[in-house]
């Protein structure tokens, strides 16, 4: 089971990596802007923190006001940490998150998966549209987020300066609370779903997250391939999503919770589809039904799309759906 300790190591090994990468001391400042290249958002006072148990640990080395260096202890640490992380996945990540999930559908509480986007403070306004127009064309797997301002923190993510971070609900919440039903799934594909008429046709792009170390809705969303706003005002376009796969036996259980979540304003659902039947084009395992969601990183294609810089972290961290706000 994925822990906050799991959460800590990952941060205090990419901080070894950095400093493996230096021949020199290297000063917090750095670190910390190197971890926000490689998803890690920190502020000075986080890395500090994580410095000093690296230091107490005798994995790194303080010389003077310069900064740090990683030990030989270090290093040693780093390449078994390496090692290990050359045979996990994107897909052992993703089910670690979706099965930390507590949010109820009874309560409407708990924690649900955010995917964090970040975004000059100029554009807040472009944000706050397209987030709109994306639940009102029920493009959102859920109609909440949350943004923090530049130099504020939450839960561990630190806004640069001149910067904002939106938080949305990313669609892996849907699949711990389906998890935590009772339903086993596989975690398939991340592709692109044709519309033509607000209709869902067919997948036209797929990647295996078997064994991918990079995120495959990101893959399309980075080389321009989706045409999000073309659909929100056609109806036709090329609209990320994702692929799993589910025993038949549970069918009924699923079409429930996902009525349930309509009733509760949660959209997404690219398509159900029926035992032993292909989904938009893909053929299913034998004894199984196909589940298509809306990828939950749609609002930073979005964005992309129109020309906005966006750095993308999906998907990033648990946190509270108490604490986003409802899109009006």
């Amino acid at each position: 089971m994925h822990s906050v300790r799991d959460d800590t190591n990952r941060k205090e090994i990419e901080i070894l990596r950095i400093l493996s990468e230096h021949r020199e001391p290297v000063g917090s400042t750095i670190i910390r802007n190197e971890l926000s290249k490689r998803g890690f958002l920190l502020s000075d006072r986080a890395v500090r923190y994580h410095l000093k148990i690296l230091e107490e640990r005798g994995l790194v080395k303080g010389v003077g006001v310069e900064g740090r260096i990683i030990t030989d202890k270090g290093l040693d640490e780093l390449r078994r940490s390496l090692a290990y992380e050359r045979i996990g996945s994107i897909l052992t990540r993703y089910l670690s998150l979706a099965y930390r999930v507590t949010y109820s559908l009874d309560d409407e509480r708990g924690d649900v998966v955010a995917n964090v986007m970040v975004v000059d403070k100029d554009y807040r306004e472009y944000v706050m549209n397209i987030l709109k127009l994306l639940k009102d064309r029920d493009l959102l797997p859920a109609p909440y987020y949350k943004i923090i301002d530049g130099e504020e923190e939450y839960r561990g993510v630190y806004a640069p300066e001149g910067r904002i971070i939106v938080f949305t609900v990313c669609n892996l919440t849907i699949d711990g609370i389906l998890i935590h039903s009772g339903v086993p799934l596989i975690l398939r594909y991340g592709g692109l779903v044709q519309f033509i008429d607000y209709k869902p046709l067919r997948f036209t792009e797929l990647i295996a997250y078997e064994g991918t170390t990079i995120p495959p809705l990101e893959v399309f969303i980075y080389r321009r391939m989706t045409s999000i706003m073309r659909y929100i005002s056609s109806g036709s376009g090329l609209i990320p999503a994702n692929l799993r796969e589910i025993p038949m036996e549970a069918y009924n259980e699923v079409k429930d919770i996902i009525d349930t979540l309509h009733d509760k304003g949660w959209r997404g659902i690219v398509m159900l589809g029926k035992p032993n039947e292909p989904i938009l084009g893909i053929p299913v395992s034998m004894d199984r039904f196909g589940l298509s969601m809306v990828g939950g990183l749609i609002p930073s294609a979005a964005l992309v799309e129109i020309g906005i810089a966006v750095d993308i972290f999906a998907p990033h961290l648990l946190m509270p759906i108490e604490d986003m706000e409802f899109i009006a």
